[in-house]
C-alpha cells in the first residue's frame, strides 16, 4: 500500500490552468528533501496546499508541516473512516451533510450540514467531526476549489446539545481547521442561530483565536481573514437578502429556498460517494503513520 495519497486531478492541469507553477512546487518539494520528517508527496498534494495558502511557499510550508503534526495528534478524527461501518452508518442517519454540486463564481465549493436527528444523545461530535472531515476530503479529492463555504443549519439544536460536547475534540477540531486545513474556509452562514447558539459560541471561544471571534459580531461584513472571510445569523423569512448578498440560489438545496434537489437527497449521494475514499483514506493513514515513525527518529 503506497504511503503517498492519490487525487483525481493532475497537478499539471492546475499548472496550465494558472492555480499555481511548477516553479512553487520544485521550491517546496526542495524544502521537504530538507526535513525528512515529513513524508513524500505527490505533486498533486503539493499544489492543493499551495492553492490552500495563495501559492506563498513559505505559509505552504508551515501549513504542511501543521497538518501532519495535527492529524498525528488526532488519530481519532482520522483513522477508521470507513463510512460504511456501523459508527459512520449511524452518524450519518443523525447528521446531514449536504454537497452542492454547483460551486460559485469564485470557485468555492459548499456544503450545508444540519441535523436528521434532535434527540440529542444521539449526537457524537468526535464522529460528526470525523464525517465532517471525510466530506471535506472529498471536496479536496475531486478538484481543489479556491474556497470553502459552510452553511450550519441549528434548527434542530437544543441547548442538551451541549451537554455532548466534548472539549478535547473541539481544541483538536478548531485547531486543525485554522491551522492545517488545506483549502481555505472562504465563509460561515448560521441559519436558524437561538440561544443555544450563543452558548456554544462561549463554549468555542477559548478554541478560537482573535482574529475569528473578534470578527463573529461583524455581520454582513467581509475581514481579510484567510480562514472565516464572513459571518451572518439569518432569520428565515430573509432568504432574498441571503442570495443576493451570499450564496445564489442556484447553489441551494430546495429545503433552504434554493434551486437543487433537497439536502436529504444531496447529502445521501455524496455520503455515496465517499464510498471511493477507501483506498485513499488508507494511503493517508499510512503517511500520518510515517510522519510519526519519522519524528521519532529526529
Amino acid at each position: 500500500m503506497s504511503s503517498v495519497p492519490q487525487y483525481a486531478f493532475k497537478a499539471e492541469d492546475l499548472v496550465k490552468d494558472g492555480r499555481t507553477t511548477a516553479t512553487n512546487i520544485q521550491d517546496v518539494k526542495r524544502w521537504m528533501d530538507s526535513h525528512p520528517h515529513i513524508p513524500q508527496m505527490s505533486e498533486e498534494q503539493i499544489a492543493l496546499f499551495l492553492i490552500a495558502c495563495n501559492n506563498e511557499v513559505e505559509a505552504t510550508q508551515t501549513t504542511i508541516g501543521l497538518y501532519f503534526k495535527h492529524k498525528a495528534s488526532s488519530t481519532e478524527l482520522f483513522t477508521n473512516r470507513d463510512i460504511e461501518d456501523d459508527d459512520m452508518q449511524f452518524t450519518n442517519k443523525v447528521t446531514s451533510y449536504a454537497f452542492v454540486p454547483k460551486r460559485t463564481k469564485e470557485n468555492y465549493a459548499i456544503i450545508v450540514v444540519s441535523l436528521k436527528d434532535s434527540y440529542y444523545y444521539n449526537f457524537n461530535l468526535e464522529l460528526q467531526t470525523k464525517m465532517a472531515f471525510i466530506c471535506i476530503d472529498r471536496i479536496l479529492y475531486l478538484d481543489p476549489p479556491d474556497g470553502l463555504v459552510v452553511v450550519l443549519d441549528f434548527k434542530e439544536v437544543g441547548i442538551m446539545h451541549l451537554t455532548r460536547m466534548k472539549l478535547g475534540i473541539l481544541r483538536k477540531m478548531f485547531s486543525f481547521l485554522q491551522e492545517a486545513l488545506p483549502t481555505q474556509l472562504k465563509q460561515i452562514h448560521i441559519l436558524n442561530a437561538s440561544y443555544t447558539f450563543e452558548k456554544l459560541l462561549a463554549i468555542c471561544k477559548p478554541f478560537m483565536k482573535k482574529e475569528l471571534y473578534e470578527m463573529i459580531p461583524k455581520l454582513n461584513m467581509y475581514p481579510s481573514l484567510i480562514f472565516f472571510r464572513s459571518y451572518h445569523t439569518l432569520p428565515t423569512c430573509q432568504w432574498k437578502i441571503f442570495f443576493e448578498k451570499f450564496i445564489p440560489a442556484s447553489c441551494m438545496p430546495s429545503d433552504f429556498g434554493g434551486d437543487l434537489p433537497p439536502s436529504e437527497q444531496l447529502g445521501d449521494d455524496f455520503v455515496n460517494s465517499c464510498k471511493t475514499l477507501k483506498t485513499f483514506h488508507k494511503q493517508d493513514e499510512r503517511q500520518i503513520q510515517l510522519y510519526i515513525e519519522n519524528t521519532k527518529k529526529k
